[in-house]
């Protein structure tokens, strides 16, 4: 089984260098120690052997012979005198009845060394008595040998006598050194288990622990980086708390309800504008948006911008019990980490919406009622430009009144076009059409002042039809065609395309002109606002204003890009297909 603990690693790692480091002498000094001993063993013969010679010379009497062979005896080793041949003379372990038996030793190894080199010792089996022992043998005067034996079955006895002492003292070392290593291994997992909780500690405590002392000296720069790393959390906590409370502060100062999403479209904070406009949204944390802020308009526009999907179509407005009117606005705040989804801000425009009502009712009433008298001062100073019996001053003043007044009637006409346009409560007559039709109406329409200036038409219409209202679309593209034309050079051409994609038809009105400046782009859909200045241009400076709005009803979107394409300026617009 795999050892998972330090403590247990360690201890295993003492253990093993413990058996090793007691294993390896014993066995070293096992096999010295009993070389040793034989080659003691040797000496120990050869010095008998030595001492036995020189009880022998001069010649010793057969009772003191006898006695020296019976103390050979009791001293259990064995004494053997060999003649100058070889031939045993005498021995102390065998009967006088038995020497003739015994072989001739003149070849034994220590034999040969005695006669050679003075002395001999040799470690071999005895054949005569049937065990091992170490014989030393040395020459005589009288030209014989003698040859000492001790048996070395007494050698190893003594020997293996004294390995069990040995091995207990090795044993009490090495459970010395095993206990050793379990008090070292508590005591470093005794430190490590400090170290454990005191970042434990830290971590529970938000960095208000330090370590004090480190157990050990190599563990100071553990201890010193745990400390820093208490004091980091410790700052970054408090930077942290600063940061909330001050957001927390700045939002919930907000008239503007704000909601922060997840990357999955979860509400993860609010602020009480946004509480105080939707009370559900203080149950929905985690939740969707739409069981926050029950609009499914809401909920898709947020959908379409995690998903990248789609073009942001602006602010979604939606109506609420009791004619509130509010607006919310998402966008995508700009973090690679992924960690932030969506931001949602909700506007209360009630008093806008009113105040836009009234302005509307306002522009529609008096232009409802400044078309009357403006028929009768354009139809009188008509009769009046053409009188023959005024003077010539005359009908030149009455032709001016007459055409300001055509001018001022055209403005009054668009003002009340733009006021049923954006009247919500008048439906859109949607039916399926195929934008040539009112295109082509639109451009007989234009045709006269096209002549004038030699521009001509390149058009391109894709046959699929679209859910639109006839009549506005030809208004549309009257403007469109009207603006187009009123801007090109002469001899300039206004091409008219359009290409299906994404479930809508994209139609480009472009023309040759002097092209928008970026800084006016994004303003000539407003009311009143033309890019020439000149008073006189005959224009009332609401026709994109009424296209932006007749685009919008029908679910659509118009921009201007300029340049475009290798042209000068190009009006887009989109408008859905039919389903």
């Amino acid at each position: 089984m795999r050892l998972k603990s330090l403590q247990a690693r360690l201890f295993a790692a003492f253990a093993v260098v413990t058996v090793i480091a007691a294993a390896v002498p014993v066995l070293y000094m096992r096999g010295n120690l009993y070389e040793e001993r034989l080659l003691l063993a040797g000496k120990e013969a050869m010095a008998q052997a030595v001492f036995v010679r020189r009880l022998l010379e001069p010649e010793p009497s057969e009772d003191e012979l006898t006695r020296l062979f019976e103390g050979a005896r009791e001293l259990s080793f064995r004494i053997t005198l060999l003649d100058a041949q070889g031939r045993v003379l005498r021995d102390s372990h065998v009967g006088a009845q038995a020497l003739p038996n015994l072989d001739n030793h003149g070849d034994r190894p220590e034999i040969e060394d005695a006669r050679a080199k003075g002395a001999g010792i040799s470690l071999r089996h005895s054949n005569s008595l049937g065990i091992d022992a170490v014989y030393a043998a040395v020459p005589l005067q009288s030209g014989g040998t003698l040859r000492i034996a001790m048996p070395l079955a007494d050698i190893r006895h003594d020997f293996e006598a004294s390995a069990p002492s040995l091995g207990l003292i090795v044993g009490l070392v090495a459970v010395f050194c095993l206990l050793l290593s379990v008090f070292i291994t508590r005591r470093v997992r005794h430190g490590l288990e400090d170290m454990g909780e005191v970042v434990s500690a830290i971590a529970r405590d938000k960095g208000k622990h330090h370590l004090l002392e480190a157990p050990y000296a190599e563990f100071e720069p553990l201890a010193a980086s745990v400390n820093q790393m208490a004091d980091s959390i410790e700052e970054y906590l408090s930077t942290t708390a600063d940061q909330k409370s001050q957001l927390e502060t700045i939002l919930n100062s907000m008239r503007e309800g704000v909601l922060v999403l997840g990357p999955a479209g979860n509400i993860r904070r609010w602020n009480k504008a946004a509480e105080g406009m939707f009370p559900a949204v203080a149950k929905a944390q985690g939740k969707p948006v739409i069981e926050g802020i029950p609009v499914p308009v809401l909920q898709r526009k947020v959908d379409a911008l995690l998903s990248n999907k789609g073009v942001d179509e602006g602010p979604a407005h939606f109506e609420m019990p009791k004619g509130r009117f509010l607006m919310a606005d998402a966008s995508r705040p700009v973090d690679n980490s992924g960690i932030l989804g969506a931001v949602i801000v909700i506007y209360d425009v009630t008093e806008l919406m009113r105040l836009e009502n009234v302005r509307r009712d306002f522009v529609a009433n008096i232009s409802h009622e400044l078309r009357t008298p403006l028929t009768a001062i354009a139809g009188y100073a008509e009769t009046l430009a053409d009188s023959p019996e005024l003077p010539e001053e005359s009908r030149r003043f009455a032709g001016v009144i007459h055409k300001h007044a055509l001018m001022l009637g055209r403005v009054i006409s668009d003002l009340l076009s733009l006021a049923r346009i954006e009247n919500a409560a008048e439906a859109v007559d949607a039916q399926p059409v195929a934008l040539a039709d009112p295109l082509e109406a639109a451009v007989a329409v234009c045709a006269s002042q096209a002549a004038d200036k030699g521009v001509t038409f390149n058009i391109n219409m894709a046959p699929t039809p679209v859910m639109a209202d006839k009549q506005l679309m030809t208004q549309v593209f009257r403007n469109l065609l009207e603006n187009a034309c009123r801007y090109s050079p002469e001899g300039g051409e206004i091409r008219v395309t359009s290409t299906v994609q994404a479930g809508q038809m994209l139609v480009t009105v472009s023309d040759q002109g002097p092209g928008i400046a970026a800084g006016e782009l994004s303003r000539i859909f407003e009311r009143f606002y033309q890019v020439r200045k000149e008073r006189n241009s005959g224009t009332s400076g609401i026709g994109l204003a009424i296209c932006k709005h007749i685009i919008e009803r029908h679910g659509g979107r118009i921009w201007a890009e300029s340049p475009w394409q290798g042209a000068s300026t190009a009006m887009l617009f989109t408008i859905p297909l039919r389903a």
